[in-house]
């Protein structure tokens, strides 16, 4: 599709061998002579002449041509399945032994369950539980000198997981969108036969940590705050022989013992401002979108990371409280950029500095104003002088689409493309302003974001456009019970957003709701 929402139609060669209706792992592979349909070009933006993949990666030349799409013309087909269970439970229990002391014991529990189903080509199940215990011990104490708060937590936390994915033949393209889905593009996916999936891991991951965190306040004004947290963390996970394409059954295990800490330092100056600087390191467990890590990431220790945050500010309040203003630049980086979970926690470096405006203006009138700029960079494509990234139309300007849009094309793109591996997707300016009027049992909120164009794709071949959003709606309500009625996108804006732009960022933009209206209803008990 281009910028004026022109949809280039056609169908792709039939490959359903057995006339099932889906196409399996097989019949793709046996394809292109039997090389499977997945085209591979390295350093796209420097090709100057037409790519050539092989007959079967052509759209039929008897069906090609144009249309222009409704918005209900989407990829989602009538097989499609996406559901979700999810169970939380929590309890914190409080206990005070003395005027300085109080315990709390915090309890968390959750479980959950996933499948989806994309009948072009991807299927996942997730079936993941937690349970964490925390218990925090505090003492607090007035001195000569201001107060002293020292506070000490051990806690466990225990990660089961069961997760698979299929995404091996993968292909957008196929489907035409201008009918349904069909057996030119419906595959047969590993979740409706329980085999065939490109991973497959199972495990757990029980993480045994303690933290002490001091924090000093003078009444100077000055105020330090120090802590530190020791794990030790435990790590398992398989893949069960026979369950993925590979056939391979793998086992891998591992402990690792991480460090995080933080320092802060603040000073509550005269005329209301308050300068405050915060130094952190945190250490993380790597995981995928069903709270799994794979059997190789555990082998190779890449299974936890830490990552650096550096943060010097301002803050004031201003008109007895009522006016509230902060400023902030910000540092964080991954320091081990070898670990990351490529759709959920990726290795980055984030720059920028935020501005922040809360202002009661009267007693039913408060206005917030936000202003961000933010530039990400991704430490793993620096690294390694590219990535690789699926390509689309954009990303080979000189071959016509056609000639592989019954396929997938992917790609290494080096930094000639994009030289300071900026992460796409991530508009690098926001300004946000709310207002919320209350009166009696009702109120009144509207809000306006301005949004900065950004590219879509690591490639950068295709920019989203900027866009302003424009926000209104109204609540009422009682003690027990509220009424919420919004407008949303109240301008109509066409706007779009990148879907997983490092690898699919010049293959699919996501177009974003018209204007609508939404209403709910709550209960408190």
């Amino acid at each position: 599709m281009d910028c004026h929402g022109t949809y280039l139609t056609g169908l792709a060669r039939p490959l359903d061998a057995d006339g099932d209706g889906f196409i399996s792992h097989a019949e793709y592979d046996a394809t292109n002579g039997r090389n499977g349909l997945f085209g591979f070009v390295v350093d796209p933006a420097s090709r100057t002449e037409p790519s050539v993949f092989g007959e079967d990666f052509a759209l039929d030349p008897a069906t090609v041509g144009t249309a222009r799409l409704d918005g209900d013309e989407v990829l989602v087909a009538r097989d499609d399945v996406l559901r979700t269970e999810d169970f939380v439970f929590y309890a914190d229990l409080h206990f005070t032994p003395g005027p300085r002391w109080r315990v709390t014991n915090k309890l968390y529990v959750e479980a959950y369950e996933h499948l989806s189903e994309v009948a072009y080509g991807f299927a996942e199940f997730a079936d993941s539980r937690v349970v964490e215990d925390q218990l925090i011990v505090t003492f607090s104490e007035a001195r000569s000198w201001g107060r002293v708060t020292l506070v000490a937590s051990p806690s466990v936390r225990r990660t089961d997981f069961e997760h698979a994915n299929d995404f091996n033949n993968e292909h957008f393209d196929r489907r035409d969108l201008t009918g349904p889905s069909t057996a030119r593009d419906r595959r047969l996916l590993a979740t409706q036969i329980d085999r065939d999936y490109t991973n497959y891991s199972e495990g757990s991951y029980t993480s045994l940590g303690m933290a002490v965190l001091a924090d000093l306040d003078w009444d100077s004004g000055l105020n330090a705050v120090l802590g530190v947290r020791q794990e030790r963390i435990d790590l398992r996970s398989r893949q069960p022989a026979g369950r993925t394409l590979s056939a391979a059954g793998i086992r891998a295990k591992d402990t690792e013992d991480a460090f995080s800490w933080t320092a802060s330092l603040s000073y509550r100056a005269r005329g209301a401002f308050m300068p405050y600087v915060t130094l952190s390191e945190q250490t993380t467990v790597i995981v995928g979108q069903g709270a799994e890590i794979l059997p190789a990431n555990v082998a190779g220790r890449q299974a936890v990371a830490s990552s650096e945050l550096v943060e010097v500010g301002v803050k004031g309040a201003f008109q007895d409280g009522r006016l509230f203003v902060q400023a902030a630049y910000f540092e964080q980086e991954r320091t081990d950029f070898s670990a990351q979970a490529i759709a959920t926690n990726q290795a980055s470096r984030s720059e920028g500095y935020e501005l922040e405006l809360r202002w009661q203006a009267t007693e039913r009138l408060s206005v917030i104003a936000a202003y961000t700029h933010l530039e990400v960079v991704n430490l793993n494509t620096l690294e390694n002088g590219g990535r690789f990234s699926f390509l689309g139309a954009g990303d080979l300007p000189d071959t016509d689409p056609t000639t592989f849009y019954g396929g997938t094309v992917g790609g290494f793109v080096t930094l000639a493309s994009n030289p300071d591996a900026v992460r796409a997707g991530v508009p690098k300016d926001l300004a946000a302003v709310t207002a919320l009027y209350e009166w009696s049992r009702f109120s009144v909120f509207a809000s306006v974001a301005d949004v900065a164009s950004v590219y879509s794709g690591f490639s950068q071949r295709v920019k989203l456009p900027a866009y302003t959003l424009v926000n209104a709606g109204v609540q009422t309500g009682g003690r027990r019970w509220s009424l919420t009625v919004s407008g949303k996108n109240l301008t109509d804006e066409r706007y779009f957003r990148a879907n997983f732009p490092n690898l699919f960022g010049g293959v699919v933009v996501l177009p974003e709701l018209p204007r609508h209206f939404q209403a709910s209803v709550s209960w408190n008990f």
